[in-house]
């Protein structure tokens, strides 16, 4: 009765921030995604009932997880580009990118959340996800994005606008600097491209593009330097 009660809360909630067919179009993909995936992410989570400690929550966006819909088709694109098994996403949130990812063929998922509640929660889906897939290698970190280590390997990051253009920006001169020490190709695959133009403005572009009714993603590619 409570999950009934929480979709119907969710519905209203989509409707009346954006419009009625994407409510009812997000609605159908949340609850197909929910029982093909074996997971619950789908309620919207205030600030207020996060524990995100020192965090300037003024850079960051609420939790609300990324359109079954929109992820699946960014995710089946990028395996037509690519054939590279390992994905960064960053704010993670319940971890609802890292189990459809593996589900994807990603084997190297690493999830990021600055909130310790919605890290809990992802790497609990990610343990039933890993009887699944036996092989597959996720961490889930309790970590600000901007405290993240880059490692050579993280080449594919994943993104649903986590945090604002200013440390979007922080992030991507990081990882500017670790692909001069590690020279590699990168992608960004991005759902709601709210900053695109600053990637773009980095040497990324758009290699794939898809939208739907409100829904957007575009994947990203920046070549070895």
């Amino acid at each position: 009765m409570k999950t009934v009660f929480q979709y119907i809360r969710f519905f209203f909630y989509v409707a009346l921030n954006w419009n009625l067919p994407l409510a009812f179009f997000v609605m159908y993909h949340d609850i197909r995604g929910a029982l093909k995936y074996r997971i619950k992410t789908f309620v919207p989570v205030p600030f207020a009932r996060l524990s995100t400690g020192n965090a300037d929550i003024s850079k960051s966006s609420p939790y609300e997880a990324v359109n079954y819909y929109m992820l699946e088709r960014l995710l089946a694109a990028f395996r037509k580009l690519s054939s590279m098994d390992s994905l960064v996403d960053l704010g993670c949130g319940k971890g609802r990118v890292m189990v459809v990812a593996a589900h994807f063929g990603f084997m190297h998922i690493t999830g990021i959340d600055f909130a310790s509640e919605l890290c809990t929660a992802a790497s609990a889906n990610m343990k039933k996800t890993q009887e699944k897939f036996p092989g597959l290698y996720w961490k889930v970190i309790h970590l600000n994005v901007l405290d993240y280590p880059i490692m050579p390997e993280d080449k594919v990051f994943f993104m649903f606008n986590p945090f604002d253009k200013e440390t979007l920006a922080t992030f991507l001169g990081k990882l500017e600097q670790s692909c001069r020490t590690h020279p590699r190709k990168t992608y960004f695959i991005y759902a709601s491209p709210q900053h695109l133009a600053e990637l773009e403005s980095r040497g990324y572009r758009v290699v794939y593009r898809r939208s739907l009714l409100n829904l957007k993603g575009v994947i990203l590619e920046k070549k070895k330097d």
